[in-house]
Parts: structure tokens; sequence; C-alpha cells
């Protein structure tokens, strides 16, 4: 009892029980240390006596059954305990703890007395490794990693399994030399197939998705390409669809669809799921999107945004009754938080934008063009810029849809003006001059169309898109801008007052994209051939010469 174990610890008996850790008696001297140390009150008075020393040699040294109640006594310590896991730590308890564990490794499906004490010795290692860098990083260096892997391979018990994984979770967050490993071990097909054999134990379901939920592992094209060929894709689907009939998603559902969404975003992966009829993913995200669950319409849209990552893909995709309109029902839809808003239609919005590349969704995805706008202008950073992206990519190669834009003078304004606004997003610094150089590149602007646009003050966004060397592809849609300026405009007036030249220069070093230094050129014999004062042909000529 609780009570009678906290008056004995009045009595000095803790000492004795110390002592006799030591003894032919230890086993029940421990059983008796692992009944009193269940209650915080005593594990704070037990800590500080001598106990935890002879604990751990016990360890190092039992036989079985003494072995079991050294680990119960132990793990119990230290429940909730830093200070009590820091001195097994010193103590050279993880050691122990590790050696037996790789001494008493199951190398076939293990039988119950076996499950039991692997329970003992697992269960203690889970207690003192959780929340502990220190006792992870020591465990992580006494290779304790193959030997956990053994029992993920062989062990029949599920809560044996539940512990093994939680520390592995644990170990990942380590770094890139534990992930290594993990992946030389098949950790992710064993854990798959864990998955597939204790599907009904709602707590190993949990562990197992922790760990391959670990994006350290998941982000590896090798980890989702085994996750694929498992056959694990299914039983997550499973997962995922048992939240269907429920409120509120748990944690199991939420780990599933992230798993979910990124073995898929693999591309290679992303065909093949497309292509497997049986897994039919097309069907279950549009399910996921018409229901009422706000969590499972991002994962679908999220999952058509990542099948649609090509053109033969798409083109497919938009066959599919209802899936445009599907994606901006999602988009039109309120939602309980301002966090699961932006969450979910930033997942819609991305995978219209890679379906807008596809020349056969153009026509699905027009009439809904004043539905991007709008997201356009509104107050979310993150959705603005997944809106301006999807309609750069509707635009491009479409001349009515650049010219009708390229005349709307506000929009013109509100797009400068996210610039300024937003100077700290990546992001929309780099799609808002994109948009307004597909405007210019795609359409047919007259010169007063033009001369409107310029007064917008859009030329300084265009010429810096020249500057982005690590992204050749932009600077060449700026230069392009910019020739259509000058073959438009018949004069280069507006580009030197924007000291065009100077940007020029830069787009002709060596280590320039060629297309690049070719286009730059290009520009300078342009505005020779335009320019009629001395001063200005003058300067073109000192650029040249630099």
């Amino acid at each position: 009892e609780v009570e009678a174990g906290s008056e004995l610890l009045t009595d000095g008996i803790v000492d004795r029980l110390a002592e006799l850790l030591s003894s032919d008696r230890a086993e029940q001297a421990a059983e008796i240390i692992a009944e009193m140390a269940k209650s915080e009150d005593n594990r704070i008075i037990m800590v500080q006596h001598a106990v935890i020393p002879p604990l751990v040699s016990m360890v190092h040294n039992s036989p079985p059954r003494a072995l079991r109640q050294a680990c119960r006594a132990m793990g119990n310590m230290c429940f909730e305990s830093q200070t009590g896991r820091d001195i097994v730590l010193s103590e050279g308890g993880v050691n122990a703890l590790v050696s037996r564990l790789s001494e008493l490794r199951p190398s076939e499906p293990t039988i119950n007395s076996q499950n039991e004490v692997h329970y003992m010795l697992c269960g203690s290692l889970h207690t003192i490794c959780m929340d502990h860098e220190e006792v992870q990083k020591e465990a992580i260096k006494l290779k304790s990693l193959p030997v956990l892997v053994d029992y993920l391979r062989h062990s029949t018990d599920g809560t044996v399994l539940r512990f093994v994984l939680n520390i592995i979770a644990a170990f990942l967050d380590h770094g890139e030399e534990i992930t290594e490993a993990a992946i030389e071990l098949n950790l992710a097909p064993i854990a798959s197939d864990i998955l597939k054999t204790q599907r009904d134990d709602e707590t190993v379901k949990e562990a197992v998705l922790d760990v391959l939920g670990n994006f350290n592992l998941l982000d590896k094209p090798l980890i989702q390409m085994q996750l694929y060929q498992s056959g694990v894709l299914s039983h997550i689907v499973d997962i995922i669809n048992t939240s269907l009939d429920e409120t509120d998603a748990d944690a199991i559902e939420r780990i599933a669809s992230e798993i979910l969404v990124l073995v898929v975003s693999h591309d290679g992966i992303a065909q093949l799921v497309f292509e497997d009829k049986a897994l039919d993913l097309t069907k279950e995200a549009m399910d996921w999107m018409k229901g009422y669950q706000e969590h499972l319409k991002g994962t679908g849209a999220l999952v058509i945004g990542n099948l649609a990552t090509s053109d033969l893909r798409s083109s497919a995709l938009v066959e599919t009754p209802e899936l445009v309109e599907t994606l901006f029902k999602v988009l039109d839809c309120d939602y309980s938080s301002d966090e699961m808003l932006v969450k979910v239609k930033h997942a819609a919005l991305s995978a219209l934008r890679n379906l807008s590349i596809c020349e056969a969704a153009k026509p699905r995805i027009r009439p809904y063009l004043e539905t991007l706008l709008s997201y356009v202008s509104c107050d979310m950073p993150m959705l603005v810029y997944k809106s301006v992206g999807c309609v750069r990519c509707l635009t491009r190669g479409n001349s009515e849809i650049a010219s009708e834009l390229a005349v709307k003078i506000p929009l013109l304004q509100g797009l400068v003006g996210l610039v300024d606004k937003y100077k700290y997003h990546n992001g929309i610094q780099g799609e808002v001059p994109r948009l307004i150089s597909t405007l210019i590149v795609e359409g047919q602007p007259d010169s007063q169309t033009l001369t409107q646009m310029l007064e917008c003050k859009i030329l300084p966004l265009i010429l810096h898109m020249t500057t982005t060397k690590e992204f050749p592809q932009i600077q060449v849609e700026g230069w392009l801008a910019v020739q259509k300026i000058v073959h438009t405009q018949g004069d280069g007036t507006a580009l030197l007052e924007e000291k065009v030249l100077k940007f020029c220069e830069e787009s002709l070093t060596d280590d320039t994209n060629p297309n690049v230094r070719i286009l730059a050129l290009n520009i300078i014999r342009l505005l020779s051939d335009s320019i009629t004062k001395e001063e200005d042909l003058h300067e073109i000529t000192e650029h040249l010469n630099r």
C-alpha cells in the first residue's frame, strides 16, 4: 500500500532495502522498491538514497526473474524524475539496459515468458529515455538501434513494440547519422509490417506513425519508395477514413494524412499511385474534399496537388467529374479557425496552381478567374502567394487572359503594392514580378496600354527579375518582358531612366546563363537602334566597353 510505503520511508527501511539489493533477497527487495516508487512523494525521497546504483548492478547480472523486478524498480524510480534519470545515466544504467537487451534480443517470434522480460527491459529504457536527450544520445552511442530493430522484427507483444517504437522515434530527432542507420536497417518496411499486423492496437498504430512520420526519415526519397512498395499506403488510407465518422480527427489520422501527402510528393511515387487502380487515391481525395472534416479537405487537396505535378497526370485529372468545381468549393467554405482556413485554402490553391500549368486544365479553371483574383487582394500572405502563382500559370500561353488583366490598372497597382507590403515574403516577392512580366509577354498590349502599365511603377520589379542569377528562368522572363516593352514603345527612354544598361551589364558576366547573356545583348542592340540622343549612345558604348 502506498500509505504503508510512505510510513516505511521514515524508519530507514530504504537504506536497508538498498543493502538487500546486493544479497540473495535482491529480487524481493527490488519488488518492494518498485511498489513504493509508484508514489511521486516516495520517489522524491527514495531517489536521494543509494538505491539506483545496486539496481544498475542487478540489471547487469541478474537472471530473468530478478532482472524483471530490477527493471521495474529502476523504471518506476525514474518516472517523471529527471534526477533519477541523471543518476541512472551517471551510474551506467543505460549501458546495463542496452547490454541486457542485446543479450536477450529475440531471433524469432517471441513467446510469453520472453515477452515478460522484454517488456520490463524495454519499458525501463523507455521511461529513462523519454524527455532526456543525454540518455538518448548515450543509448545511440551504445549502438542500441540495431538491437531495438531486432525487437521490432520478432516481438509479438504490442506493449514492447510501442516502447521500442517510441524510443526510436526519439532517436530520429538526433540528426542525419542515426537516420541513415535507420534506413540501412530497413526500419520503414519493418514498421510498415507492424502497422499491418497490429492494426487493431491504437497505441501501437500511433507509435508506428510517429516513426514513419518523422520528417528526418520521411523526407528521404528511398524511404518514400519503400513505404509505397510495402503496400502500407492502403492501410494509411484506412486509418484516415476511420475519422470520417468522427467530429474531430485525432492525432493518428493527422499523422497518417501527413505521411500520405509527403509520400505522394515523390514524383515517381505519384505516377505509381496514379496508376494504382486498387488504391484509387484520386477518388479518396475527392471524397475527403467533399466531406465535412476540415483537415481532410486539405489532405484531399494536397494529394491532388501532388498528383498534378505532371502535364500527363493533370490532363487525366481534369477529366475527373467535378474535380475543379470541388477544389473551388473547398476555397469557398468557412472554417473553424483562421489557422485551419489558411491551411486548407492554401492546399486548394496549390492544387489549382499545379493544374493550371496544364493546357487541358486551363479552360476548366478560366471561369473561376475572378475568384482567384479575390485571393490576390486578401490579407493572408500564404493565400496571396499561391493565388498570384495560380493566375500566372493560368495566364501563360493565353493572350486573351493576359490582355484582359493588363488593362486592369487597379489590379496592377495592387500587385505593385503587394511587393512593398510583404517585403519579408520571398514567395510574393518572386511571383508578383513574374505575373506582371507574363501579362506583358503573353498579352497584346498596345503602346498606350503599356504606357499605363509602366505608370504603375512595374518596371523596377521586372528589371529586378534580371538579377536573380540563381534562377535563370526568371531572368529570361524578365528580359523577354523588357524586350517586348522596347518593341512596343519604339524607344528606350523609360528603360534608360531606370538604368537598364546597368542591369544589362550585370547580365553579361561570365557566370551568367548563356541565354540570359544573349537576351541582355539583344536589349542593348534594340536600344542602340532606337536611341537618337548622342549622350545615350555614348552611355551604351561605355557599358559595352566595360
